[in-house]
């Protein structure tokens, strides 16, 4: 087996986590793998995994390898395709995770511009409002909001957007506009699901109110609350990519507009090397896609 082989094989045990899901993807028999990682070792002198009964991790210098064999690799399948003249025309699967609202809203429309230029491309897409182990279902790409705390993936900011309070005109006809943030606390408000209420911190150049809400409904997924701001149940707090299609239609407009709320950042993460290829194409791709839908709100 070759080096670049040999790397190939590490990595996919590496990322796998044990022998036996590593050989089931190679279609290779368990032991067959386990004698290749063997004789890597005994090349580079050094143990790569530490082996226990139940476990299987990467050593100190089993994750300097793996860091280094991700990138390797991929610089390897860039000369190869640019020897073979398709540097400009990626081909392959891209397996892609991120939140229910965001596939529909975001990653699902922006895929049709995106294959009209690189018609080579195949898209998987898994949509989840829990987190999906990118190892565990081998996803190329991952998007996901907020400040992120997993410091084993990559990750790189594609925006910050933009969050306000938005609300039917039907709710607003029944329980009046609120004037003022102080207000807010006399409204019902959709809420995401971590409790029965939360503080909404709302600014003004120098002036910042803090205003505890809670309402009628909670839910874990942004389409669940936008379907609930619709049918009157409350004021909801949302990045304007969720809701400019409803704001578009007249179906919810903003409230207190003369007052910002903290950017949710939206990001992508992966789980190892540079963001390369048809994985940093795609990443731009959305950036732009999100600048767009932004604009509409």
């Amino acid at each position: 087996m070759d080096r670049i082989d040999a790397m190939r094989l590490f990595v996919r045990v590496a990322e796998a986590g044990n022998f036996s899901k590593a050989a089931s993807a190679l279609g290779v028999g368990q032991p067959t793998v386990s004698r290749r990682i063997q004789d890597l070792e005994a090349q580079l002198d050094v143990t790569l995994f530490q082996r226990t009964t139940r476990a299987l991790s990467l050593t100190e210098a089993g994750e300097r390898f793996y860091r280094r064999a991700v990138d390797l690799i991929a610089d390897y399948e860039s000369a190869e395709a640019e020897a073979r003249g398709l540097q400009h025309e990626p081909v392959g699967l891209l397996r892609i995770s991120c939140s229910n609202s965001f596939a529909r809203r975001i990653i699902v429309p922006a895929i049709p511009p995106f294959l009209e230029k690189y018609p080579r491309i195949r898209f998987d897409v898994i949509s989840d409002d829990a987190l999906t182990d990118l190892v565990e279902e081998a996803i190329d790409l991952a998007f996901r909001f907020g400040h992120l705390s997993d410091s084993r993936l990559m990750t790189r900011k594609l925006a910050d957007t933009p969050r306000a309070l938005w609300a039917s005109p039907d709710y607003l006809a029944r329980k009046g506009t609120p004037q003022t943030p102080e207000d807010l606390a006399q409204h019902d408000a959709v809420l995401f699901r971590k409790g029965l209420h939360s503080d909404w911190t709302l600014t003004r150049g120098e002036e910042s109110v803090t205003v505890r809400v809670d309402g009628p409904f909670a839910a874990s997924g942004g389409d669940n609350l936008v379907q609930a701001g619709l049918a009157g149940l409350g004021i909801l707090m949302a990045p304007s990519w969720l809701v400019s299609g409803c704001v578009t239609e007249g179906q919810m407009v903003r409230i207190l507009p003369d007052w910002e709320m903290e950017s949710l950042p939206v990001n992508c993460v992966w789980t190892a090397g540079r963001l390369r290829g048809k994985t940093k194409l795609f990443a731009d791709h959305i950036t732009e896609e999100l600048k767009l839908a932004m604009s509409h709100c």
